[in-house]
């Protein structure tokens, strides 16, 4: 049986990468693997499967793995080494001038460099991703022995849960924010060049696949436009994480943790800087990988959009014939794919034949009339507000002051379109997701995990969503703005 596992705008280069990266390459590292998966991709949004035993198994293989201390103590320096590596030899590889590569030679390189090392990415990625779930549970499950007042746990878990250190995003807000505390006093030559200096920094932050779009200077221009108090943000955000420290190392020592737990403790705030970290390494890669892909198109006669919806077979079968790849069919690919993978076995079905395929493997959910939607505390406090759903980095543009995001998961290129919203609802995540995260850092309230928060709401749906208590309710009248932050 099938379960859905998350929801992400992806290739099926990618998607392909992650089935190879998650079976051999995964289990040879690391004696765990997911074999069979299921992707679907209509006009909306692409729903990435795994096998529902399978998984379970997964994650049990995980859990074997957190109580190795040995694996507790290099898991996350190994993989960060490793992505580094990773990334430092497909950009060595990627600076040939592709244009002056037959064919033959063009998908040498897509063979013998890309497919192997993007698998190898992804067998660090995904473990370091996967590992957040019973992660959080073992640490949760600790805590709720040492503390026993509900309103204690959800502040010292609070504290744990967060980063200590800012991540990409993070960094990049620091640098346009330094920009506009000193825009006054520079020239228009020097403001011209830090901009191009901090989009060529920062560029890739959208990037969480090939066929996505950077960031440009007037990307970058027009955020600097809505910045008010750039310098008292920037007061904030340092003094935010100088007490982010101070706190957790105060409730740290509180708890006494003993060696096991402490391990744990470290190797939970190693994992939550390695989540945002590999995404950083992901983005630069897929910016490389896009110029790979761009020629691609070219000798198969069809767009980047176009080439994201080919199997890694189609695409070698196409280059080493020295054939373009079927327009008709590169359309139906477009308005919908499947693809089913068991072990090494991949199928992929376009269009209609996809839809009805997918309705056949999986029972797609039916919305009904819920009084209320359950979820987890991620971010403490209430506010009340249309809804607005996010499927994809391409729904961000109808966000709004005020609204109420609802979406499968937050990624960074969602910040900006977070800085306006007065709360968060995702489907997917737990305490340390992206979503959970930034939102702690924005103090908006924000519920995680409500699994069928974007199925069962609209876009303009007024509801009220009550964080600390995990709960979204919809409300038949508008009775006034509902905003109840803390910090």
């Amino acid at each position: 049986m099938w379960q859905k596992y998350i929801t992400r705008r992806l290739a099926v280069q990618v998607a392909q990468a992650w089935n190879f990266g998650w079976d051999t390459a995964m289990r040879k590292v690391y004696g765990i693997s997911l074999r069979n998966t299921l992707v679907f991709r209509d006009s909306q949004k692409t729903e990435y499967y795994v096998n529902q035993d399978e998984y379970a198994r997964h994650v049990k293989g995980l859990s074997g793995l957190l109580n190795c201390e040995a694996f507790l103590r290099t898991f996350h320096h190994e993989a960060k080494a490793e992505l580094e590596k990773i990334l430092f030899k497909l950009r060595a590889k990627l600076r040939l001038k592709f244009v002056q590569l037959s064919n033959e030679e063009f998908l040498q390189v897509y063979q013998n460099d890309i497919l192997p090392a993007v698998a190898q990415f992804y067998a660090r990625m995904g473990t370091v991703f996967n590992l957040g779930l019973p992660l959080s549970e073992m640490i949760t499950a600790k805590l709720r022995k040492k503390i026993t007042d509900p309103t204690e746990f959800n502040q010292r878990l609070l504290v744990l849960f967060s980063p200590l250190e800012p991540n990409d995003a993070v960094n990049e807000r620091l640098s346009l924010l330094t920009i506009a505390s000193q825009k006054p006093k520079l020239k228009k030559s020097e403001f011209e060049k830090r901009v191009r200096n901090h989009t060529k920094n920062y560029r890739h932050i959208p990037m969480f696949d090939f066929d996505h779009q950077p960031y440009t200077e007037a990307s970058f221009i027009k955020e600097l436009r809505k910045i008010e108090y750039p310098s008292n943000e920037l007061a904030d955000l340092r003094l935010m994480f100088k007490n982010r420290r101070l706190k957790f190392n105060q409730v740290v020592r509180s708890l006494k943790p003993d060696k096991k737990f402490k391990l744990l403790l470290e190797f939970l705030k190693e994992n939550i800087f390695l989540r945002d970290y590999r995404d950083m390494i992901r983005q630069k890669l897929n910016l490389e990988l896009r110029k790979f892909y761009v020629e691609a198109g070219k000798r198969l006669g069809l767009s980047l959009a176009q080439v994201a919806t080919l199997t890694n077979e189609e695409i070698i079968k196409s280059l080493g014939e020295n054939k373009k790849f079927s327009p008709a069919e590169a359309k139906r690919r477009e308005q919908a794919f499947l693809l089913i993978q068991k072990s090494s076995a991949v199928e992929i079905y376009s269009g209609q034949k996809a839809v009805a395929r997918f309705k056949k493997e999986c029972k797609p959910y039916q919305p009904k009339v819920l009084e209320k939607i359950r979820g987890s505390l991620a971010a403490p406090g209430r506010a009340r507000g249309p809804v607005k759903i996010v499927r994809t980095n391409q729904d961000l543009n109808k966000i709004k002051d005020g609204d109420i995001m609802v979406t499968g998961m937050t990624r960074q290129d969602f910040v900006p379109a977070l800085r306006r919203v007065s709360a968060l609802v995702t489907d997917e995540g737990g305490m340390i997701c992206h979503a959970a995260i930034i939102a702690r850092e924005f103090k908006i309230p924000c519920v995680v995990g409500a699994k069928i928060a974007t199925l069962a709401l609209s876009d303009g749906d007024l509801v009220d969503v009550d964080a600390d208590r995990g709960i979204i309710r919809k409300v038949t009248k508008h009775k006034g703005p509902l905003r109840s932050k803390k910090s």
